[in-house]
């Protein structure tokens, strides 16, 4: 099998993957700490990362503050070093410009709750206060967007 994981603890990692590869919404069938012990297996491949997500979400106070945080701050959890932050940091990367994509694609003041979502991913859950300035044409798409800390 040329999918073998010779660090599957049993088969739990082969039964995470196939709920996470399942049919629907990717993920759907997985809990919060399986979304990030999953994360966290593919670059810390050799232990079990279940204590390490757990831990992890609890820190922060779930997912939205999981991926804010900054580097410095993931890494004094206990098991999170310089690959697992970053790969933390890749999925905040990867969801903010999904994010960013759906805004920048649509008429903000046609769909608020578009411009909403974005703004709570993006500014809700950092430690740092900051404030935006968001700049719309006649047409109403952001055409410019600013963030300075406050």
């Amino acid at each position: 099998m040329a999918d073998a994981d010779p660090n599957d603890l049993n088969g739990h990692r082969a039964r995470l993957r196939g709920r996470l590869l399942a049919a629907g919404e990717p993920g759907q069938g997985l809990l919060d700490h399986e979304l990030i012990e999953y994360l966290l297996m593919l670059v810390i491949p050799r232990i079990n990362t279940k204590p390490i997500a757990k831990a992890l979400l609890r820190e922060f106070g779930g997912i939205g503050g999981l991926l804010a945080a900054d580097a410095a701050a993931l890494r004094r959890v206990d098991g999170v070093g310089e690959h697992a932050a970053a790969a933390i940091k890749i999925a905040q990367a990867a969801a903010l410009r999904m994010i960013r994509g759906q805004v920048a694609e649509r008429p903000v003041l046609a769909n608020w709750q578009a411009l909403l979502d974005y703004l709570r991913a993006n500014m809700a859950h950092g430690g740092v206060e900051r404030f935006r300035v968001l700049h719309l044409n006649n047409r109403k798409p952001v055409v410019s967007n600013y963030a300075a800390p406050a």
